[in-house]
């Protein structure tokens, strides 16, 4: 939880470094809320009678599109300092928006110790 809310303090801080902690604390609170907003829709969801969704499931599906959107900004802040924190570019994480395999790999590389050319080592 603790980086999940670093992530939305720094909201569309792209310079710096981010840790893994602060990456994966980001990713996994944001999985839990889907979590959360998935079963109340899974609850309330169908209307079987008027083959429709429910009034309360539109809600939820609207609130869920609300929080999406404003969480993408830090999570493209935050994917853009966790590339600067192993020592590349962030403009490099643009290509993580294309191949998802290459920003989890990323996620797992320990960052660079010690300052970089992006800031100093947010271990420090």
């Amino acid at each position: 939880m603790n980086g999940y809310m670093t992530a939305l303090r720094r909201y569309a801080e792209f310079s710096g470094r981010s840790r893994r902690a602060e990456y994966w604390g980001f990713v996994f609170t944001n999985m839990l809320i889907a979590i959360v907003f998935s079963i109340l829709l899974a609850v309330t969801g169908y209307d079987y009678s008027s083959n429709e969704p429910s009034g309360f499931a539109v809600v939820i599906l609207v609130v869920f599109a609300l929080y999406g959107l404003a969480v993408l900004i830090p999570s493209l802040a935050l994917q853009w300092r966790r590339y600067q924190d192993i020592g590349w570019a962030g403009a490099v994480s643009i290509v993580g928006w294309f191949l998802p395999l290459l920003t989890f790999i990323v996620a797992l590389i320990p960052g660079n110790p010690g300052p970089n050319q992006y800031g100093p080592d947010p271990k420090g």
